[in-house]
């Protein structure tokens, strides 16, 4: 049995002891049916609860919400654990139709309940590289503003560079105030030719 405890997804080990003839001889089932059912439904709702999960995190980051990496993990997590516990319960409910302890229709929902799980997993993947996407974007932001403020920065350290060396024979060298002015004449000329491009 699967299911999902504390935004994680569990898993409990359930053991039945059957005859030849397919019946319930130890176990808390009545029923091999009965027991498979009960699994291919515990699968079921925590598909819901991650698809759930899935599609709060793609709107929070269309929306360019803040999003903690490790709920989106988290689901990616999920998803691929009920994918391979959807897969386990396919195979097994394989060998168990073809011995004919399950009708055709609960082994067509096994069937279908695979699909889903394999779409739930891909979904997740999509939300992780629309995540990805986001962080991306941001660093790319962030890298912008940087190259903007060092470029910003290059007329006054050029300035800063010739006066600092207290040569005489530049214009306004005896002028502190003027040299300021320069500067703060120089770096927004700059500002504005960057601003333009």
């Amino acid at each position: 049995m699967v299911y999902v405890k504390d935004g994680d997804v569990a898993e409990e080990e359930v053991e039945l002891v059957v005859d030849a003839s397919g019946k319930v001889v130890k176990g808390p089932f009545a029923t091999v049916q009965e027991a498979y059912s009960k699994a291919l439904e515990s699968v079921s709702k925590a598909l819901q609860h991650t698809e759930t999960l899935l599609d709060q995190l793609e709107y929070r980051l269309e929306m360019e919400e803040k999003v903690n990496p490790s709920d989106v993990y988290t689901a990616s997590y999920m998803a691929h654990f009920l994918y391979y516990a959807a897969l386990q319960l396919y195979s097994a409910g394989r060998e168990l139709h073809k011995r004919d302890h399950i009708p055709h229709r609960l082994y067509g929902y096994a069937r279908r309940l695979l699909r889903r799980a394999h779409v739930v997993r891909r979904y997740a993947r999509d939300v992780r590289l629309l995540y990805a996407t986001t962080v991306q974007l941001s660093l790319d932001a962030s890298m912008k503003k940087l190259t903007w403020l060092g470029t910003l920065a290059m007329p006054a350290l050029i300035i800063t560079g010739f006066y600092g060396m207290n040569l005489e024979w530049l214009p306004l060298a005896d002028n502190p105030p003027a040299v300021f002015l320069l500067l703060l004449l120089a770096t927004a000329v700059f500002a504005y030719v960057i601003n333009k491009i």
